[in-house]
C-alpha cells in the first residue's frame, strides 16, 4: 500500500509579502515543509483527512500558539506536531524582523492517489487529547 500526503501548501491569511532577494519586506516562509507521519489508527481504518493549524511565528522563525482544526480527529495530533517542528525565515518589515501573525498550514491527508474530494462536513477544531 503506498501512503502520499497530499497538498502540503503553505497558505498565508492575510496574504503574502514580496518574494524578491534584495527586496526588505518578506512574509514568513517555511524552512522546510512539515513531515506528519500518517497516523496508524487512520491508516487501519483507511481514513483520508484534511485539516489546517493555526499559528504565529515569532522574530526567531518559530511558530507559537498552535490550533487545529480537521476532519477526522484521528489527524489532529501529527498535524499539530509536524508544523511545531518547522523553523521559518522571519517575516521582515523594511529589513527588521517582525513576528507573522494569523498563519494557516493546510494538510490532505490521502491514502493512494485518490482524486475523490475529501469530506470536509465534520472539519471543526481539534480538542488537545493525542489520539493516534
Amino acid at each position: 500500500m503506498r501512503l502520499i500526503l497530499a497538498s502540503l501548501v503553505f497558505v498565508l491569511v492575510l496574504g503574502a509579502g514580496a518574494d524578491a532577494q534584495g527586496d526588505p519586506d518578506r512574509d514568513a516562509q517555511p524552512i522546510r515543509p512539515p513531515a506528519p507521519s500518517y497516523p496508524p489508527m487512520a491508516l487501519m481504518f483507511r481514513l483520508e483527512g484534511y485539516c489546517e493549524v493555526r499559528f504565529s511565528v515569532d522574530e526567531a522563525g518559530y511558530p507559537f500558539g498552535l490550533s487545529t482544526s480537521c476532519t477526522q480527529p484521528v489527524f489532529c495530533y501529527q498535524s499539530k506536531a509536524a508544523v511545531s517542528k518547522v523553523q521559518f525565515e522571519p517575516k521582515r518589515i523594511d529589513g527588521r524582523v517582525v513576528p507573522r501573525f494569523d498563519v494557516v498550514y493546510p494538510l490532505e491527508y490521502r491514502l493512494g492517489s485518490s482524486d475523490k474530494e475529501i469530506d470536509r462536513s465534520r472539519f471543526g477544531p481539534c480538542n488537545e487529547i493525542a489520539v493516534s
